[in-house]
């Protein structure tokens, strides 16, 4: 599918200009509609969350600067995007329009960002996020992690320094999975589409229980010609080894199912989805 309506959640000028070009980037492969949607913290949403012995005066404290700091985060986001659409001359409207190319259209909500993104995302073809940064608290691992489990939709991870492209040589992490087998059939545009795919396939000592030379038959009914890039690992270091030989391969964008194995699992041990959401410096297409 080609992805022409995008959801892009930007939370702080910061955190979410990478972001905004990396969805950019996606949009001008299919002339897509970007809605760059903000959203406001609830000050009394965080009435349930405050500690006992607080009194009226502290809670009361507490709303006013959620709710001075959430004004002026609105306001420096807002500016960040005139100042994008006005940047790369991108035509606004909240209506698709014939032969505009790419068009971009802003939203602003007020809730729990994770809760907003996760009901709204089900309406788009996919969301592009921002990846984790380590010790900094946007983007919102919450909200990440929403998009990805609660809308239904496949999600774009943008790597914290926008790559110089994305999409012109796709790399597969395969698996073999449900969710591994997902995300190349929602992907299966941009795949055709590209100059050039490899499937990264990892040999372990419990071998995949199918090949990723049947894939690469699969793919051929769709014109792709993709090539095996084969290499030895560890099941636990499967997730590093995918961005690594990514980039060996000269990858600007990796296509990988999510939690193939237990969410739980990869909470408490770690895992491959959770690795690459933490270090992925490329685009990362993400599905369940």
């Amino acid at each position: 599918m080609s992805f022409k309506t995008i959801l892009v959640p930007v939370s702080s000028p910061e955190a979410s200009a990478s972001t905004l070009t990396m969805a950019l980037q996606v949009a001008r492969r299919w002339n897509s509609h970007l809605e760059i949607m903000h959203v406001r913290a609830d000050p009394r949403g965080l009435v349930p969350y405050t500690g006992e012995g607080m009194d009226g005066s502290m809670i009361e404290e507490i709303m006013d600067v959620t709710e001075r700091e959430g004004g002026e985060r609105a306001v420096q986001t807002r500016a960040m995007f005139d100042a994008f659409c006005k940047e790369h001359d991108l035509t606004v409207s909240d209506k698709p329009l014939a032969d505009a190319g790419v068009t971009v259209s802003w939203r602003e909500e007020t809730g729990r960002e994770d809760e907003v993104v996760a009901l709204r995302g089900r309406l788009y073809d996919l969301i592009v996020v921002g990846r984790l940064v380590a010790d900094a608290p946007l983007p919102s691992p919450i909200t990440l992690e929403a998009a990805l489990h609660d809308t239904g939709r496949p999600i774009l991870v943008a790597p914290p320094v926008a790559t110089a492209s994305c999409g012109s040589h796709i790399a597969i992490a395969w698996e073999a999975s449900p969710e591994a087998a997902r995300t190349i059939a929602v992907s299966i545009q941009a795949l055709v589409e590209a100059e050039q795919v490899t499937v990264l396939d990892p040999k372990l000592p419990q071998p995949l229980p199918l090949a990723s030379a049947d894939l690469v038959d699969r793919l051929r009914w769709h014109g792709v010609d993709a090539k095996i890039h084969a290499f030895d690992v560890s099941p636990t270091e499967v997730g590093a080894a995918f961005l690594k030989h990514a980039a060996t391969v000269g990858a600007d964008m990796l296509v990988k199912g999510a939690y193939s194995q237990s969410r739980l699992r990869q909470m408490v041990l770690g895992g491959r989805t959770r690795h690459i959401l933490n270090n992925a410096t490329i685009p990362t297409l993400l599905a369940k």
